[in-house]
């Protein structure tokens, strides 16, 4: 697999310590409002109002993913309850979806969505993205997601159709992947459900199954085919991997998922390249004449030359109207987004375009009130969990880290104690108290552990110091780097 790594990256400067932190420059941290920005735009003979914000990801307290309606996939509802049950400062709509469906459960999204480094919904798109590295592009973007089944000595491979994605239920061949993204239970009939949890499959029933927090729901659809060579291969308590992978349609390039990549969601068509006008209706499938010729109410996202991310609306243009005037603004990269009655914009408080249906999904930019830290252990990066610092300490989430260096841990919800064991070391932290026992030994702690949705956050500190671990700082990234022998 090649390796893709960001200018920001590589160019960073890195303090590396032992067992001790060097406190990030408070001064990067601020953070103010977002900027509400409006211009008239000459382009092809006519005149076009642009409104947009603009978005420095580089910035600590803020993050850009896609939001879903709060029933899950495939539900709707109205533009300004997602920013409102979302946190959203500022929201764009997002990628097409069945919006004349009748049943309103079955509006489904129809581009690929990324979140935190994982996936909301599977696809092949041309695509917003941004890495790990705060860095953003427009590609066309292609998920893969396998699960590699172990038993006894024997390996087999799981290649779902999709990932919380909607196939119908005429076809009893489909295998999907579901998350808590789609559901929080799946139970839909005619196939067996195969529960995958902390690196197995824990379960697998005919009856409706709960999609665990950070696991798995295949779907195996009850067809002869997959009766006969699919789920005998598949036992409860086989150890499965999964493997979960972008490929840049643009470059070649594939890399995990996690990895590298933070955000995505794929809309298109492309509209600007390298600062041109770049439409190739063709190349990224669209042949609607809605997209392809027909004026109407616009929204797209952008880089500008600073690799800031722009979302904004235009007043009825064609496509090709909008990419015009977009390079007069001065993108660098742009991509349209589902547009019409669909369009809207949402910036700090001030609904500035309200789309006309309700929606299955958006863009959207949330704030959060104390910086967010990029956690990366043994150059696993933590892509679910972010850390966050607080009075000047940095927190990191307990879970993402111990997992992934093989500790044991065990959270006795009825005393509110944490244990876990790594080799000879043997820890004991307890939430909202500063204060840890390590090999029974007690040890004041810069702040104590914290619960934050449900996850305990310990300080960067203790971890380094009580594991031995080399600690390192990408004040670029906002990221804390663990190595760990």
């Amino acid at each position: 697999m090649k390796k893709l790594w960001g200018k920001q990256a590589a160019a960073a400067a890195i303090a590396v310590l032992m067992l001790g932190w060097i406190a990030p420059d408070p001064t990067a941290a601020a953070s103010g409002s977002l900027p509400l920005q409006s211009t008239v735009v000459q382009a092809n003979g006519k005149s076009f109002t642009i409104q947009w914000t603009t978005i420095d990801l580089s910035d600590p307290h803020l993050r850009v993913m896609p939001a879903t309606a709060a029933e899950g996939i495939g539900h709707v509802e109205s533009f300004s309850a997602m920013i409102d049950h979302s946190g959203a400062v500022a929201a764009i709509n997002g990628t097409f979806f069945d919006a004349y469906e009748q049943d309103e459960s079955l509006r489904h999204p129809n581009g690929l969505l990324v979140e935190s480094g994982s996936f909301v919904r599977s696809g092949d798109n041309v695509s917003l993205g941004i890495r790990t590295d705060k860095s953003a592009l427009i590609h066309r973007l292609e998920t893969a997601l396998t699960f590699k089944v172990k038993h006894n000595k024997s390996v087999y491979t799981v290649s779902p159709w999709g990932t919380n994605t909607y196939y119908g239920d005429e076809d009893l061949d489909q295998v999907v992947a579901y998350t808590r993204h789609f559901a929080e239970r799946i139970d839909r009939t005619g196939g067996m459900k195969v529960i995958i949890e902390n690196g197995r499959i824990t379960k697998m029933t005919e009856q409706s199954a709960d999609v665990p927090e950070q696991g798995y729901v295949i779907f195996v659809g009850h067809s002869s085919n997959n009766d006969k060579n699919l789920l005998p291969h598949l036992h409860e308590g086989d150890e499965v991997e999964v493997e979960a992978l972008i490929v840049d349609g643009n470059s070649g390039v594939t890399e995990s998922l996690p990895q590298s990549w933070d955000t995505a969601m794929g809309v298109g068509p492309k509209l600007v390249t390298d600062g041109q006008v770049d439409i190739d209706y063709a190349r990224d499938g669209f042949d609607d004449p809605r997209i392809t010729s027909t004026a109407n109410t616009r929204s797209f996202v952008g880089i500008d030359g600073n690799g800031h991310l722009l979302m904004g609306t235009l007043s009825a243009a064609t496509v090709a109207d909008m990419a015009q005037a977009l390079v007069q603004l001065g993108l660098r990269e742009a991509m349209n987004m589902d547009g019409g009655a669909s369009s809207g914009l949402y910036v700090e408080g001030a609904m500035k375009r309200t789309p006309g249906r309700l929606l299955s999904n958006a863009l959207i930019v949330k704030r959060y009130e104390d910086p967010q830290v990029q956690v990366s252990v043994n150059g696993s990066f933590v892509h679910e969990f972010r850390g966050f610092i607080k009075k000047d300490v940095t927190m990191v989430p307990f879970r993402g880290i111990f997992e992934r260096i093989g500790a044991d841990f065990h959270w006795n919800e009825q005393e509110r104690v944490l244990t876990s064991k790594r080799g000879s070391i043997e820890l004991v932290l307890r939430p909202d108290v500063p204060e840890a026992t390590v090999n029974g030994k007690s040890i004041q702690l810069d702040q104590a552990p914290t619960i934050v949705d449900g996850h305990i956050y310990i300080p960067l500190r203790f971890v380094g110091e009580t594991l031995g671990a080399k600690v390192g700082w990408d004040q670029g990234l906002y990221r804390a780097t663990l190595d760990l022998k």
